[in-house]
């Protein structure tokens, strides 16, 4: 098949009736189209993705392409293949936009040691003789053994609401008393 055979509203009508050959010629075609958008949008860099998304856009356009819009199907595609190419450079816009602004930020971030920051261990025995008997419990099984607080209640033999409350009282505490 040649497509200077065929016009535009033909190639569709065999695509959409599942002629392969006829989208290889349609590929054929506008190719070159692609190609030169993919310059004007100074995306060469990227060349062969952006070519990949064309041929996707130009297969998109002729099964969403009806003849009766009073539009070539030519500008049609045109138009869809131009916003594709806006959308990846807004996106790699957005991309370096933030490696600009982030990314200094999270790669010069330093750990400043504090002066007397540093708790002791008879600050922190100091702080866990603050809790009663059924707090300091529920502290050793959730935060020295990580055992979840289902498991802790059915130990302890009282409600899960109630552990959760514990486990409120010790974290006031232990913070009240180390500040």
């Amino acid at each position: 098949m040649n497509f200077r055979d065929y016009n535009d509203f033909e190639i569709i009508d065999l695509i959409k009736q599942g002629n392969e050959e006829a989208l290889e010629l349609m590929f054929d075609k506008y190719k070159y189209l692609v190609a030169k958008k993919i310059t004007k949008f100074n995306l060469s860099d990227e060349f062969d993705d952006c070519f990949q998304e064309g041929m996707i856009v130009l297969y998109k356009s002729v099964l969403k392409f009806h003849d009766d819009r009073n539009k070539t199907f030519m500008r049609f595609f045109e138009s869809n293949l131009e916003h594709q190419y806006i959308s990846i450079i807004r996106s790699r816009q957005r991309h370096y936009k933030f490696v600009r602004e982030k990314l200094p930020i999270l790669v010069d971030y330093q750990v400043e040691e504090i002066e007397g920051g540093l708790y002791t261990e008879a600050d922190i025995n100091q702080a866990l003789s603050q809790l009663s008997q059924l707090e300091f419990t529920i502290f050793k099984a959730k935060f020295i053994h990580n055992k979840p607080v289902s498991l802790i209640a059915s130990e302890q033999n009282i409600p899960i609401k109630k552990v959760y409350n514990a486990i409120d009282r010790i974290r006031l505490k232990i913070k009240m008393h180390l500040q």
